[in-house]
């Protein structure tokens, strides 16, 4: 006896095929060509983009597909709102973050010094800006913004435009909002304090370091000789006369506009406090207690 699925036509199984919702179709080819562009970066053009190729990659009904864009362009704006929202959620460098939190762990001691903390400080910005900038410049997810951002927006109507740019600024609210908070709780560990007149708010000064960053990675692209030099700068804990990557010396300038030592600043219950962030970063997980239907 044959099975049900061998008693299906080819005709059953394009209605079966077809029944799959519009809102699944639509998940599924924005999703194959997410991929596509996450693979090669975000392009001017989007001839790279065949639909017959993202609707047989995706595995979804031809006929749903196009009820749902009824052309290439129509498809093509809704990707490139879609590309906004990832990529400008995707500007964070955790690593980076990281980096700065390890040498922090490891330099506790030296904290209670006004001059070894700043030492310490210059040789967080030393070594996580320029590993900062490296990631920035190599991800593809700040390429895709970028294009957004400068040249794609121009060839857009203005209702996909409108949404795009809405994207891309929910995207940066949020990024500049992470930034500002790791931006302070890192100043006031190594005891400075924004500026007054900055109302206490660490913002501008996040805005103007990732802008920084990212223009020096722009900039790469016409001159890397002298952007990715290294140069002289301050004394940090390694070396009295380290090598600096440009981003890391901007860096330094702009936070000697936006912050000031702290006068009150409590270096004992601040080294307290991260032995102990630390001690808990440091221990083992707890294993899982077996339930008792194991």
């Amino acid at each position: 006896m044959q099975s049900v699925a061998e008693q299906s036509s080819p005709g059953d199984v394009a209605r079966r095929r077809s029944r799959i919702r519009a809102a699944e179709v639509r998940r599924r080819v924005l999703d194959t060509a997410l991929e596509r562009v996450e693979g090669i970066g975000l392009t001017i053009g989007f001839e790279h983009l065949v639909m017959d190729d993202l609707i047989r990659e995706a595995g979804v009904p031809r006929s749903s597909t196009y009820r749902l864009w009824d052309s290439k362009e129509a498809f093509v704006s809704d990707l490139l709102i879609e590309i906004a929202t990832e990529t400008s959620t995707r500007l964070a460098d955790a690593e980076t973050l990281e980096i700065s939190e390890r040498i922090l762990f490891e330099n506790i001691d030296r904290l209670g010094d006004a001059a070894e903390r700043q030492r310490v400080m210059y040789e967080v910005i030393r070594v996580a800006l320029e590993h900062n900038y490296r990631a920035v410049i190599a991800s593809v997810a700040w390429q895709s913004y970028v294009g957004l951002s400068a040249t794609l927006l121009s060839h857009l109507e203005s209702s996909a435009r409108e949404e795009i740019e809405r994207a891309l600024r929910a995207g940066s609210d949020s990024f500049i909002e992470r930034m500002a908070e790791f931006h302070k709780w890192f100043s006031t560990i190594l005891g400075y304090r924004i500026r007054p007149e900055w109302d206490g708010d660490y913002r501008p000064y996040a805005v103007v370091i990732s802008a920084m960053v990212e223009g020096l990675g722009l900039r790469h692209l016409g001159n890397p000789g002298v952007v990715d030099a290294s140069y002289r700068g301050p004394a940090t804990i390694t070396s009295g006369d380290p090598e600096w990557a440009l981003p890391a010396i901007a860096l330094v300038a702009i936070l000697e506009r936006f912050l000031e030592p702290d006068p009150e600043f409590d270096a004992e219950a601040t080294m307290s406090m991260l032995r102990g962030l630390k001690a808990e970063r440091d221990a083992p997980a707890e294993p899982q207690q077996e339930s008792l239907d194991d």
